[in-house]
């Protein structure tokens, strides 16, 4: 089903069902924090850092080819496309932030390892690195890149459409490394917006399709992403995979308001995913298939799962715990470093007592993990 197009054949804001709130309170782009020299000197250094090192980090760019699109295309792409441009400074900066030296080349096959490791000795830790706010260049670029990304995305067509397509890729892959900025409630907040992002990320796929050629960068990386076959509903959804976890669908012993047969098959779906996920771990699937499957849960639960969890529900909330509990088997890759600890131990702190219980199996995750560190 195509969407609704304006004249243009342009898709407007009001028809199209994403929305990419700004993450961080911080007004303002680059431009108005640097001298036009310590911009130009930043942004290299950013694109450098993210060609020769952030995009072996990504799944599948194991594969030359597959990297090729995120150094060549994607880069070339957003010399046309700023917020392209922007999300891959931001996405770059934000892997300078977090300290994964021993990380950066997890998917790098065996002859490009030791290339990646000199570059990473030399650039990493590079002197004019030091005296930069890491943190505040990373918000500032992001937060860019989504106010041009709301601006590309009311006006999709098949001249932007695959740059709006990487963007989104890109700004999933980091939300959820999102940096707590001073505007951040004191109480815990679960990573929604990571799953928002992601669920943005289907939905572009859905709409920009049929704008665009088989030789475009969203019809190749979707080519490329073939490792688990998340078009197979069965395998990704059956409910065996729920067994493990059952007693979080118990209605009777743990009823919930307003729960009919719409929320149970979503808690349901989602519950058989996240078995899934737990499966493929005992299973010994390959990390870049896990990473996969973990990230790409926003994308595959039913949308109202997301309602749910906007909600407080604390069923929902104690799936999430679960599906993120598992990325602990990952935690040496960048993007889930200490995310089962902040998340688990997160929504355990905003519980109510009665679903205090259902926490045991998160926690006994990362207390396993944590006694063999």
């Amino acid at each position: 089903m195509r969407a609704p197009t304006d004249s243009n054949g342009s898709l407007s804001s009001a028809t199209l069902p994403i929305s990419l709130p700004s993450p961080y309170s911080d007004s303002g782009e680059a431009t108005d924090f640097f001298e036009p020299e310590e911009r130009r000197e930043l942004e290299l250094r950013l694109l450098h850092h993210f060609i020769t090192i952030v995009t072996f980090t990504f799944p599948a760019c194991h594969e030359k080819r597959y990297r090729d699109l995120w150094t060549i295309d994607a880069v070339r792409s957003g010399f046309q496309h700023t917020f392209l441009f922007n999300a891959v400074l931001a996405i770059s900066a934000l892997h300078l932030l977090s300290d994964t030296r021993s990380m950066t080349y997890f998917y790098a096959r065996d002859e490009d390892q030791a290339a990646v490791e000199r570059v990473t000795k030399t650039l990493f830790i590079a002197d004019n690195d030091k005296g930069r706010d890491l943190a505040r260049i990373h918000r500032l670029y992001l937060n860019t890149a989504i106010r041009q990304q709301r601006v590309a995305i009311s006006n999709l067509s098949s001249s932007n459409a695959d740059a709006v397509f990487m963007t989104s890729l890109l700004l999933s892959y980091q939300s959820l490394r999102l940096i707590p900025d001073q505007s951040t409630s004191p109480s815990y907040s679960p990573p929604i917006q990571w799953l928002k992002m992601c669920k943005a990320v289907a939905t572009i796929i859905e709409i920009a399709w049929p704008m665009l050629q088989n030789d475009s960068m969203m019809a190749l990386i979707l080519a490329y992403s073939t490792e688990p076959d998340f078009k197979d509903e069965m395998a990704m959804f059956n409910p065996v995979y729920r067994k493990p976890f059952e007693a979080l669908l118990d209605w009777s012993q743990h009823p919930e308001p307003y729960l009919d047969l719409e929320i149970k098959h979503t808690y349901e779906k989602t519950l058989a995913y996240v078995g899934g996920v737990y499966c493929a771990l005992l299973n010994k699937e390959p990390p870049r298939n896990m990473i996969r499957r973990i990230v790409c849960l926003g994308v595959l639960a039913p949308a109202r799962y997301i309602e749910l969890l906007e909600q407080g529900r604390p069923r929902a909330l104690v799936i999430l715990a679960h599906h993120l509990a598992l990325s602990q088997a990952i935690e040496e890759h960048w993007w889930f470093h200490g995310v089962a600890d902040r998340v688990v131990k997160g929504i355990q702190s905003i519980l109510p007592a009665e679903w205090q219980w259902a926490m045991d199996w998160p926690l006994s995750m990362i207390r396993v993990a944590g006694s063999q560190s």
